[in-house]
């Protein structure tokens, strides 16, 4: 089975048409971990989208900032553009979102949208973060968002240091899973990239030759950027996506 992975929509439409392009005819199953919502101009077209495409839509910190209200722990431009999404949001959208799960499982692995510790919110970032998801991992495979930074780490199911996952000088990311390993990968962000590649991250992994290709598609983000500055979204918003930081 072909399994496609994309993460961290937020609300930019255009990166997730490119991204669902893509994937088409070549997974045959589709999980989006979480964010699908936040920051972009097209919050509720996306929830629209993914809902039709996708078998499993997962819950991060920005829907959970949507159904909570609770937007204190956000920075200014994540809070600002949430309170304006949330305006805007549909009660049957918001319904939808509230449906989505925090976790799932497949098999040998599991999907979360942050952590396996705290599935909305941890940031695993280095090797301590990483060295508390393998304490409690019971998967081969944990493949999470959040940080908009692909890449990840494996650790010997035997012990030993945790080992670090880089993409290679293109942004790709080409991972063949080997038994005796645990790990947690994170398939960096559709809709908005933060290291240095502004092109949608799309993760497409074969459970029988268990090789990951994560693979970096160019959208039209001008018309994003457009978009973002004429619904009076902090215009940081439109600059990021476009420099992919």
């Amino acid at each position: 089975m072909k399994i496609g992975i994309i993460s961290d929509i937020h609300g930019n439409l255009e990166s997730a048409k490119a991204a669902l392009l893509f994937l088409d005819e070549r997974v045959d199953f589709l999980v989006v971990t979480g964010d699908v919502v936040g920051y972009g101009p097209d919050p509720e077209e996306c929830i629209e989208l993914i809902g039709e495409k996708a078998d499993v839509v997962l819950k991060g910190n920005h829907e959970e900032g949507i159904l909570t209200g609770n937007l204190s722990n956000f920075k200014d431009n994540a809070r600002l553009s949430l309170e304006w999404t949330q305006a805007r949001l549909s009660p049957a959208c918001k319904k939808k979102i509230d449906g989505f799960a925090e976790r799932e499982t497949r098999e040998e692995i599991l999907f979360v949208h942050a952590s396996i510790t705290d599935p909305l919110f941890k940031y695993v970032m280095g090797r301590e973060d990483a060295d508390e998801e393998f304490s409690i991992m019971d998967k081969k495979i944990c493949f999470f968002g959040h940080t908009h930074m692909p890449g990840g780490f494996r650790k010997n199911i035997g012990g030993g240091q945790t080992e670090i996952i880089y993409t290679d000088f293109s942004g790709r990311l080409d991972i063949k899973t080997e038994e005796g390993y645990r790990y947690l990968i994170n398939v960096g962000s559709t809709g908005q990239p933060r290291d240095g590649f502004p092109f949608a991250c799309v993760s497409v992994y074969d459970t029988e030759t268990n090789v990951l290709n994560l693979h970096r598609i160019e959208y039209p983000l001008e018309i994003t950027r457009k978009k973002i500055i004429e619904r009076g979204l902090p215009s940081v918003l439109a600059r990021r996506i476009a420099q992919g930081i």
